[in-house]
């Protein structure tokens, strides 16, 4: 894919000279995804959601940690990503040029995370942030001590596995038989979609069918989920909905817009929080 940031090189200008048109303003819709802010607000919403259906109680620290963390997660993939040379999607374009400003941000608040975690998590939701970075951390070593191409198809499922781990850590306690984990199964499955949507979007030469997947997510939180657990089943299957959707537009619509609108189609919490305010 053409990154939203580059341009052609003017043959009348010299490389080593500034020019403020060399690399122009990225599209408004951009931004989030460039500043990693799209994935924390979603790991934000589907914690929210989780933690109401699940009647668990969550404090602004656990959800202010949860957005911290997905932040430096984020942003430190996207920055190894860009300097081992990796595709040059705007996302690691924007981390390439601009890490040396990133950095000091990102070590602040790795500070800060720590702080927090330590002084106002609960000593039981500490231990599993303990061990789920603990995973994330083998998945770093993984990923960025390896070349480039070797990454293969098992990086998006693990990702999305972490993603749905982390954002319903929160809820854990409150998981209450088969539908309570299948729940959380489906929304594993979506962040795997939302990441291997991404890939095939961007031009991957791996085939995913991110519509049969999607429309298999779907059926299931359909067929197992209303009962015991509506509104996330109305929140995974309107996600599930969306990525079928898209899907099936997506020759249609501009690479960088869809890339928005893949992190978009996770945002139904948004919707149905203020009925899990009420009951679930």
């Amino acid at each position: 894919m053409r990154s939203a940031l580059k341009q052609p090189a003017h043959p009348d200008r010299s490389p080593c000279r500034p020019s403020f048109r060399a690399h122009p303003s990225p599209a408004p819709w951009l931004w989030p995804n460039l500043l990693s802010l799209d994935a924390p607000l979603v790991a934000l919403l589907w914690q929210l959601l989780f933690a109401r259906c699940f009647r668990v109680p969550t404090g602004p620290a656990a959800s202010l940690l949860l957005v911290l963390s997905v932040w430096l997660i984020y942003s430190a993939d996207r920055m190894l990503d860009a300097w081992r040379g990796a595709a040059p999607a705007p996302r690691h374009e924007f981390y390439r040029r601009h890490w040396r400003a990133v950095l000091p941000v990102w070590g602040g608040l790795l500070g800060l995370a720590a702080c927090l975690s330590w002084f106002l998590l609960p000593p039981q939701l500490l231990d599993r942030g303990l061990w789920l970075l603990a995973g994330v951390a083998l998945y770093f070593i993984a990923v960025h001590s390896a070349p480039i191409p070797s990454a293969g198809s098992w990086k998006e499922p693990v990702v999305g596995v972490f993603f749905a781990l982390g954002a319903t850590l929160a809820a854990w306690s409150g998981l209450r038989g088969a539908a309570d984990l299948l729940s959380v199964l489906l929304f594993s499955c979506l962040c795997w979609i939302n990441c291997a949507a991404i890939e095939q979007w961007e031009g991957s030469p791996r085939k995913f069918r991110v519509g049969f997947a999607a429309a298999c997510v779907g059926l299931a939180a359909v067929l197992l989920l209303p009962l015991r657990r509506p509104l996330l089943c109305g929140a995974e299957l309107a996600s599930a909905l969306a990525f079928v959707f898209l899907d099936s537009r997506a020759f249609r619509i501009r690479p960088d817009l869809l890339r928005v609108l893949a992190d978009a189609a996770l945002l139904s919490p948004l919707f149905l929080l203020p009925l899990a305010a009420v009951g679930t």
